[in-house]
């Protein structure tokens, strides 16, 4: 009887084993999280200098940014970085030659929008 406790036991622990990163995947699309791209990141705080986001993973960034430098898209299209708001759903893609973390690129779509007020 203790056997097939033990069984049933280790079972399930390894089909959450494996669970765990089928159900990451297919919640992001199949695009992750690399060292230069953050992919879905949610927008929790936004200023002149920079930008704060929570990660898929949970983690909070803060990331660069310059009015002139980094480049808005939504939707395929430029818009001004002032219409980045808290609650946004973006993807930055980082610029590599920069020791710290600074924005090259922001895309979002348009579902993303959020009414929320913008701290400046």
């Amino acid at each position: 009887m203790r056997i097939k406790y033990l069984a049933a036991f280790f079972m399930s622990m390894a089909i959450m084993l494996f669970a765990a990163p089928a159900r990451a995947e297919s919640s992001s699309g199949g695009e992750q999280d690399t060292d230069t791209r953050l992919v879905d990141a949610k927008v929790v705080e936004i200023t002149d200098a920079r930008l704060s986001v929570v990660a898929q993973t949970g983690v909070e960034h803060v990331i660069a940014i310059d009015i002139e430098k980094t480049r808005v898209t939504r939707d395929g299209r430029n818009v001004s970085i002032k219409e980045v708001r808290e609650g946004d759903i973006i993807t930055i893609d980082l610029d590599e030659k920069n020791p710290i973390k600074f924005a090259k690129n922001i895309s979002m779509q348009t579902g993303s929008m959020a009414v929320a007020r913008n701290r400046r």
